[in-house]
């Protein structure tokens, strides 16, 4: 549904980081000094980050003490220095940028959801400054941050539950909204269609139904999204342009059939103000949610080198990348040339002219076996078929759909470690000029 989005702003960002540069290396004091969301760089900067802690956690020794306050300090300036001076591969740099502005653009329409599945990717407890943390990798719809940050303040919460915190997020929209409906979800809308025109490059956008449902029945606005899924089904609408949505939410007017949609123009709700410039007053005194509950979960012990004993019968995992009701792709937009010459010279740049490997020997060890058990259920066959269906296709952005697609019909975590572990080993597939995912695959330390 973002698909065209997407790539759009990924080849208008490359356009801006490359220019007409041949560069085998972006170095991140480079990218802090470009004309790019911040974002974008903060989410550079945090993997730079963890780069860090990885290799802080090498100087532990039995034989010298790295926590002495005179060597900690020049640990700490080596890291400092360190962090200054990073660099990333062409290929680190892509694909990098590619999950940056997933990431961002499906904060955008499911806040709810997003921020859920990355915060809580590998905990279901987190620590307050982890969520203020996480929050920044974020620049829109900056009153979560705001009521998000007062409840915690109030409440001299240090840490919250993933329970705790989709009751929590669930309770700050609710408290957006209910004032005025209408005019709240119209800023939200503007703002989604602003943040997708900007990434387009274009004053002025339809926004897809599918986009609109999704948007809406994230954030628990159930009557709207109804009328969202009547528009399409009843009406076999595929885009809305502000006006019509404005009329669609206010009376259920259902739009005419898509051939008979004017072009969208300006329309009379400009003067609306955004969301962004008049977010919306939230209380949070008058928010509570429960308190975490301790459970106890027994983790079933699984040997390390021992593939045998999972149980492969266990509730059934099918890959599907159809749905049941296909997708309505958005209206295309015009690709600049440049950007086209771009993105074309940097897939030229990192793939091989070799034939593609198959990803049965690539997804090995440890990481397969965990892989197995914490994506697919311990459903070996599911697994097995996910793979072969990735081996058929000749591209990554083909093998990217169907991993979003599959990732997204079974509920799976896209955010979690051995999520991104296999898209990061599925993706060296179709570049595999630079080893530097699945290298360390086998350091990872899987708990």
């Amino acid at each position: 549904m973002l698909e065209n989005t997407i790539d759009l702003f990924t080849a208008r960002m490359r356009d801006i980081v490359l220019k007409d540069q041949r560069m085998d290396a972006i170095p991140l004091a480079y990218l802090k000094t470009l004309n790019i969301p911040q974002s974008l760089q903060h989410f550079f900067e945090q993997e730079v980050q963890m780069w860090i802690r990885e290799e802080e956690e090498k100087f532990e020794s039995e034989r010298f003490d790295y926590d002495e306050p005179q060597v900690r300090m020049l640990i700490d300036k080596i890291f400092d220095h360190l962090q200054d001076n990073a660099v990333f591969s062409l290929t680190q740099f892509n694909h990098l940028l590619e999950r940056a502005i997933k990431l961002e653009l499906n904060y955008v329409v499911k806040p709810h959801r997003t921020l859920t599945q990355f915060i809580f990717r590998n905990s279901d407890t987190v620590s307050t400054m982890e969520v203020y943390d996480t929050l920044k990798y974020f620049s829109r719809f900056d009153y979560y941050k705001n009521a998000l940050s007062d409840y915690f303040n109030s409440k001299y919460l240090h840490s919250i539950s993933k329970s705790q915190f989709t009751d929590l997020i669930d309770q700050i929209d609710k408290k957006a909204f209910e004032t005025d409906t209408l005019e709240t979800t119209l800023k939200t809308i503007k703002s989604i269609m602003g943040a997708i025109g900007e990434a387009q490059q274009k004053d002025i956008v339809d926004l897809s139904v599918d986009v609109l449902y999704d948007a809406l029945s994230d954030r628990n606005l159930a009557d709207y999204a109804e009328k969202a899924q009547k528009a399409k089904y009843e009406n076999e609408i595929t885009t809305l342009n502000l006006a019509e949505i404005e009329a669609l939410l206010r009376d259920g007017t259902m739009p005419r059939a898509e051939a008979e949609v004017a072009p969208a123009t300006e329309t009379a709700f400009v003067e609306l103000e955004d969301i962004e410039k008049q977010a919306p007053d939230i209380n949070v005194d008058e928010i509570e949610v429960a308190p975490a509950t301790e459970e106890v979960v027994l983790q079933e012990e699984e040997p390390e080198d021992d593939f045998d004993d999972m149980d492969v019968a266990e509730e059934a995992f099918t890959p599907s990348v159809e749905k049941t009701s296909p997708p309505v792709e958005e209206k295309p937009a015009v690709k600049s040339n440049v950007a086209s010459d771009l993105a074309d010279h940097v897939a030229r740049q990192i793939q091989s002219d070799s034939p593609l490997e198959d990803l049965n020997t690539m997804v090995v060890g440890r990481i397969r076996r965990k892989i197995i058990k914490k994506l697919f259920r311990k459903n070996e066959q599911s697994f097995l078929d996910f793979l072969n269906m990735l081996n058929k296709e000749e591209t990554w952005k083909s093998a990217s759909r169907i991993i979003d697609d599959v990732f997204y019909e079974n509920e799976i975590n896209p955010y979690s470690k051995e999520a991104i572990a296999l898209s990061d080993i599925i993706y060296l597939r179709f570049f595999p000029k630079d080893k530097y995912v699945g290298e360390k695959s086998d350091d990872v330390k899987w708990d």
